[in-house]
């Protein structure tokens, strides 16, 4: 009995290793605006057609079951969207996604509100935000770009 309970204690120490070592080493995949069109409107909330150039800099293709996207300027969360219509992405690749994204009403008030406002900021920040859940690894891989554009003048910076 204490053979057998063992060779099992050896055996998941083994398999909870080797699961360990599939993620190591996995960079997360960016995550880049291609293109925006608008589509008919629903209700209250204007929709979108995103289009997200994703990119795998890993060695190895990803299966991925889905992916969430977030769109916040200024701090309020302005555009969501979610797929599960996602191609394997291959290593080494750029994959376009298209993504059907909604407004928030609300957001999208209080952003407006805050830009009218006297001491209202020359820059409006930007922060997206792409969960990417890959089918094999726990978790999700989440990809983050932040950065600022100008209200006035030109360029862009990012962080």
């Amino acid at each position: 009995m204490r053979y057998r309970l063992s060779v099992l204690l050896a055996f998941v120490c083994v398999m909870v290793s080797a699961c360990a070592h599939l993620g190591a080493g996995l960079e997360a995949p960016k995550v880049r605006v291609d293109s925006l069109q608008m589509l008919e409107s629903r209700g209250v909330s204007q929709r979108f057609l995103i289009g997200l150039r994703v990119i795998n800099p890993n060695d190895r293709a990803l299966p991925v079951k889905g992916l969430s996207y977030t769109l916040a300027l200024n701090g309020f969360d302005l555009l969501e969207g979610v797929t599960g219509k996602v191609p394997v992405l291959e290593p080494f690749s750029e994959t376009l996604v298209e993504v059907e994204a909604a407004t928030d009403l609300v957001a999208a008030l209080r952003l407006l509100n805050n830009l009218a406002r006297p001491d209202a900021a020359q820059n409006i920040t930007y922060a997206l935000t792409a969960k990417v859940s890959v089918q094999g690894w726990p978790g999700r891989l989440t990809v983050k770009e932040a950065g600022e554009v100008p209200l006035f003048g030109a360029g862009t910076t990012t962080r």
